[in-house]
């Protein structure tokens, strides 16, 4: 009875471990705002100008994301962009982390 407690005791502090070293290696999303300068969709890129007069230049890794710049979003539009650092580049993975501020993006 006591072995199996303790082995239980075991596998839960082993699943809690596991639960938060997982925690910790998942890239943080970051987020900006700023005005869309340019995008290429072949190259499927974006550059925006931010409040602060920064330039910033972005991947874009999800298709739908790619279909709103093309579609809903243009030059000089207001977006907030949430992404990640992969290898020295800005990149924007899901089809929510790329908005335009205006009604309907």
């Amino acid at each position: 009875m006591k072995a199996k407690r303790m082995l239980m005791v075991a596998v839960m502090a082993a699943f809690c471990v596991a639960l938060f070293a997982g925690f910790s290696l998942a890239e943080e999303k970051l987020s900006v705002k700023g005005k869309i300068k340019d995008y290429d969709l072949e190259a499927k890129t974006l550059v925006i100008r931010t409040d602060d007069n920064k330039e910033m230049t972005f991947v874009i890794r999800n298709e739908k994301a790619l279909i709103k710049l093309d579609d809903r979003l243009f030059k000089d539009d207001e977006v907030r962009i949430r992404y990640t650092v992969k290898d020295g580049k800005n990149v924007i993975e899901g089809a929510n982390d790329l908005k335009g501020t205006k009604p309907g993006c």
